[in-house]
């Protein structure tokens, strides 16, 4: 992997919940106000600021909204209630996590017709992910999550069965459909502007989506201190991220329909390698 700073690793591994506390306690520090188990409601324009409802019924007034909240945005919804959908690609990945095997010194990536990878996450601490076909999008009851993943592996590699086998928490399995969209159009409605999965919600096939996520932050903040007007900032925002996210989001669809049989089946680990010098480029 190339390393983007020097004297700091190509990648590092992060759970979530710390993943979280790291970006809640750096936005707290910068003086963010930060209102938790609220929703907007209502989302209305004005030339100057946009005044937003919350479920809380209060009500308050912005220079600009900034929806970044995830592949079913509502704030999409409301400023673009015309805009494609999330759809179901087929496909569903699998996670549980095992002790870090004593060989794994990066990540491994299976390829075939159902992919899988084992991800070190700490010294200690891996998970394996595991894509499959899922026709009709079915759902599984929470009591058959383990016995169902470890029979979806029935057929891999010699190592990843020897893993199979320690699948034994229905609790420890985390069980999600595979849903994209890409906005190929504006991302923006006046002072209202999109980032994330609300623009482009990828598969995990190439590991991307929070990372774009961050840089659509940084580029947007950049935009918004560079530009005198919102229209601007934000239209030069997206012309920086377009490319580099359809990209992300087209190839990861690209693996997914070839491990669905929907296409050329695509070396997982070369396209790996090419996203990663890719999204090594400056933004």
């Amino acid at each position: 992997m190339p390393r983007l700073v020097e004297g700091y690793p190509a990648a590092m591994g992060i759970g979530r919940r710390a993943l979280h506390k790291v970006l809640g306690d750096r936005a707290i520090a910068s003086g963010a106000e930060v209102r938790l188990g609220i929703t907007a409601t209502r989302i209305k324009q004005h030339d100057r600021s946009v005044t937003v409802d919350f479920s809380d019924g209060s009500q308050d007034s912005f220079d600009i909204v900034i929806g970044a909240d995830g592949v079913y945005s509502q704030t999409r919804g409301m400023v673009m209630p015309d805009a494609p959908k999330p759809q179901f690609t087929g496909q569903a990945v699998w996670r549980y996590n095992f002790a870090r095997l004593d060989d794994l010194d990066g990540l491994h990536v299976y390829n075939g017709p159902i992919g899988v990878g084992l991800v070190p996450v700490n010294s200690a601490l891996m998970y394996i992910y595991v894509t499959t076909p899922e026709p009709g999008n079915p759902r599984y009851a929470n009591a058959d999550l383990a016995s169902a993943m470890r029979g979806k592996l029935a057929n891999a590699a010699p190592q990843i069965r020897s893993l199979a086998a320690q699948i034994t928490d229905n609790e420890g399995v985390v069980y999600r459909p595979l849903e994209a969209m890409m906005l190929y159009g504006d991302w923006h409605v006046g002072r209202v502007v999109l980032l994330g999965d609300a623009v482009h919600a990828t598969t995990p096939h190439l590991g991307q989506g929070a990372g774009l996520a961050i840089e659509d932050s940084i580029v947007l903040a950049e935009e918004i201190a560079r530009h005198p007007d919102v229209a601007s900032a934000f239209a030069a925002y997206r012309a920086r991220r377009f490319e580099r996210c359809r990209y992300i989001v087209e190839t990861s669809l690209d693996i997914c329909r070839g491990q669905l049989g929907q296409g050329p089946l695509i070396d997982n680990a070369a396209a790996s390698a090419e996203s990663l010098r890719r999204m090594a480029e400056p933004i």
